[in-house]
């Protein structure tokens, strides 16, 4: 006798009498999303992210269980990725309306449309899981869904020169699965996450759980994901460099708005240029475009000034644009986004390439105008224009025992690019990032970047300097421990000390390689399982 086949069974899913439960299940994946965007900031915890992912995991179960098709299911989790990342993201509204000029009705769209186009990626990933992953085993499935998703996160952060901002594992700090980030890096840390909450999600009732034979294994696993990398320490691979370095760190307020005008870039640079020559660091390290003009136009007065207190012995890292020279026929003066170095007993030249930090990374729209993509630049009334882009591997600079490589803005995203400026003799024993994000206001970005900043200090094993125009402007630890910070929206100084480390951790030596590797494995053994049910069945 033959089992009547499941694909003839109409799909309460699809049915006409399913519409409700379809809203229900859409509302769902929105709210799961937005509480998902929550995890990162305001509320920021490690819990809360589990939560929401296995939430929206288990709401996958329950509606592939009901008949959902693949297609459908990556519909919900589109949906999911739009509350995580048009929330998670809304700060972007404040650059492109309030700074930008653009009418808010477009801005909102522009985050909308931005939004929709990152959720692309998990959705995807959910579709390929449900249509070649689906297999009988809660271990198998969840190993494909985590796989999946990990890829997309992957690809999210590499796509186009990359927007990896929010990538899952950023929730996942002061949990445990944080101590995985010196190993496999921020998309190791969310592969652990996405692969527990895959995990917790075959034990939600109405998901075909099931505590039995199949799973007391999924719990089993998923607690040993969770305490399991307690056993990891977080300083195995670094170890102290040389003596440690006093820093000031200043936060100079300058409103967005007013930064370009002349009084105020005037008034800007003689506050810099006084909360500088009042310090007595070694060290002493200003936003990025603290000078919104090059350093040749600064009035003779505060340039003196500042040239005589490096002179005694007081190193500076000046965020200034940079004129840069063509470098072959055809090619025009272009500015550079720059951190100038002023050391004792180095005659200042801000065309030395040596004595400078250009950033490499640019952002889109911002420092750089994708094809096809002028006519929404012109939508808005910022000075945005083609940078020009530094050399993806740029010397550390030395100061005191330490050696300090610099990164601007959202370049400290980018972990894969980040860690190639550790190995060698000459490779860096401090990181430190210059950012104005003044641009989005007192939004949620601030501490989503903070974030960021420490889970590049997990990574690498290096500690990370943060001298920013709005904040947070703080010193991280090499294990990513805040031990100063300046509260966001207020101008001030931070003194600090900071000890550099040396050595390289596992990330630092492979970057994402190897998690890619192991989320193509999980991958490839889900469908294995899946076909090997199929046949089973078939028989």
């Amino acid at each position: 006798m033959t089992r009547p086949s499941r694909r003839a069974e109409p799909s309460a899913f699809a049915s006409r009498a399913g519409a409700r439960s379809r809203a229900a299940a859409a509302l769902a994946a929105l709210g799961l999303g937005l509480v998902h965007a929550a995890s990162f900031s305001p509320l920021e915890h490690w819990t809360l992210a589990l939560a929401a992912l296995a939430g929206l995991f288990g709401l996958l179960r329950i509606v592939h269980a009901r008949g959902a098709s693949p297609l459908a299911q990556a519909g919900l989790t589109l949906l999911f990725g739009l509350g995580w990342f048009a929330a998670g993201l809304a700060w972007l509204y404040i650059s492109m309306h309030r700074y930008g000029g653009m009418p808010a009705p477009m801005a909102v769209a522009a985050v909308v449309l931005f939004a929709a186009y990152l959720s692309l990626y998990p959705a995807l990933a959910v579709g390929v899981a449900a249509r070649w992953g689906a297999a009988r085993s809660p271990l198998a499935r969840a190993l494909g869904l985590a796989g999946a998703w990990t890829v997309g996160e992957l690809a999210r952060g590499w796509a186009f020169t990359g927007f990896p901002w929010l990538a899952v594992g950023y929730a996942q700090l002061d949990g445990p699965l944080d101590r995985l980030a010196p190993v496999l890096g921020v998309h190791g840390v969310g592969a652990a996450a996405a692969l527990v909450a895959a995990l917790l999600a075959a034990l939600i009732p109405g998901a075909g759980a099931a505590l039995g034979r199949t799973g007391l294994p999924a719990a089993a696993v998923a607690v040993a994901l969770v305490v399991g990398p307690l056993a990891v320490p977080r300083d195995a691979w670094t170890r102290a460099h040389g003596a440690p370095l006093s820093v000031r760190l200043v936060q100079g307020n300058v409103e967005q708005d007013m930064k370009f005008r002349p009084d105020r870039t005037l008034a800007a640079m003689r506050d810099y240029a006084q909360r500088f020559v009042e310090g007595g660091a070694t060290l002493t390290i200003l936003p990025e475009t603290a000078w919104t003009a090059p350093w040749d136009r600064t009035p003779a007065p505060i340039a003196q000034a500042m040239l005589e207190h490096v002179a005694r012995g007081h190193a500076l890292a000046l965020g200034v644009p940079t004129l840069v020279q063509p470098t072959g026929p055809g090619d025009g003066v272009r500015i550079a986004n720059s951190v100038l170095m002023m050391r004792p007993g180095v005659p200042v030249d801000p065309s030395d390439s040596g004595q400078r930090y250009d950033k490499h990374h640019l952002v889109p729209f911002g420092e750089f105008v994708p094809w096809g993509f002028r006519w929404f630049v012109d939508l808005m009334t910022i000075p945005l224009g083609d940078f020009s882009r530094g050399a993806a591997v740029q010397p550390a600079f030395t100061v005191g025992d330490q050696r300090i490589a610099f990164n601007i803005c959202y370049e400290d995203l980018f972990g894969e690019e980040i860690r190639l400026a550790l190995p060698g003799e000459g490779g860096a024993t401090v990181l430190a990032n210059v950012s104005n994000i003044a641009w989005f206001g007192r939004s949620h970005a601030l501490p989503q970047h903070l974030a960021i900043a420490r889970m590049r200090t997990l990574e690498t094993g290096r500690p990370m300097l943060r001298a920013t125009n709005t904040g947070v402007t703080a010193a991280i630890d090499a294990s990513g421990r805040v031990i100063a910070a300046l509260e966001p929206n207020t101008a001030g100084v931070l003194d600090a000390r900071v000890q550099g480390t040396t050595g390289l951790t596992p990330f630092a030596r492979r970057g994402h390689a190897p998690v890619l590797a192991l989320s193509l494995a999980a991958i490839a053994l889900a469908i294995v399982a899946a076909r090997a049910g199929r046949a089973g069945r078939s028989r």
